[in-house]
């Protein structure tokens, strides 16, 4: 009886999980909602305050398929700067195209370096739509309190070939508004194995409510901050509905 009671519980717990994504997904305006919006451009810019440093970049997204482009006006930290010259980078939606005036890049780490930068600057656009994707697991944590606000806790990992690696979220939903105020992460794509603090602001528009200020630091996996190196993640200019079909995205490399 008390195994069939411990097994219960933990499908209460799966369920009440699953419900409070499905509240956050509603709350930022719903995966459906942002599917409607066809496209989006916007600039963003990557920034690591400790040195000074910024990657800028226009990208322009199809949600059908999550196809991606960038095109870089400033690159001092992740797109590349060793190389000189005018970057761009495209993702299909299966594969990652890099390149550099024009040229095609063929070494490996360039390549590689594209491609994550492709999926990642994808899923901090959309990951509050995300939430629910197949193959993504939810599991309620106990509630943190943060700043006097007793969040609700859920902890997200990928099954398996979900995603480029097996990072662990923990967010922190906001039990007034249902969005996330921060998560703990970790990013082993880029080779970061100890976690992150990411601190999340809100604009709505055209219906829906987007991150477009974003800030990261060191932290431990109970929220405390090790130390006060904050990189930013910001979006601006957005405009949805642009009219891009696969070939005009391509045809900007």
């Amino acid at each position: 009886m008390a195994a069939i009671a411990a097994c219960t519980t933990k499908i209460d717990q799966v369920e009440d999980a699953q419900s409070l994504i499905g509240k956050v997904v509603d709350a930022n305006g719903g995966a459906d909602a942002l599917h409607t919006l066809k496209d989006i451009s916007f600039e963003y810019t990557f920034r690591i305050n400790e040195n000074n440093t910024e990657d800028v970049s226009i990208e322009r997204y199809i949600f059908d398929g999550e196809v991606s482009y960038g095109q870089y006006s400033k690159r001092q930290c992740y797109a590349l700067p060793q190389i000189s010259g005018t970057h761009t980078q495209f993702f299909d939606g299966t594969k990652t195209i890099s390149k550099v005036n024009g040229d095609v890049l063929t070494d490996q780490k360039p390549a590689y370096i594209g491609h994550a930068l492709r999926k990642t600057n994808y899923y901090w656009f959309a990951m509050m739509f995300k939430l629910q994707d197949p193959g993504v697991n939810h599991k309620l944590l106990p509630e943190r309190e943060v700043n006097g606000i007793s969040y609700k806790v859920v902890e997200m990992t990928f099954g398996e070939n979900i995603g480029e690696t097996s990072d662990k979220y923990i967010l922190y939903i906001n039990p007034e508004t249902y969005r996330i105020d921060q998560f703990l992460y970790t990013a082993l794509g880029f080779g970061v194995k100890e976690p992150s603090l990411m601190e999340l602001e809100y604009e709505e528009i055209n219906g829906i409510y987007l991150s477009t200020y974003r800030r990261y630091a060191p932290a431990d996996w109970e929220g405390n901050l090790i130390k006060e190196a904050w990189t930013e993640q910001i979006t601006e200019k957005v405009k949805f509905n642009n009219g891009f079909d696969l070939r005009s995205i391509q045809n900007l490399l």
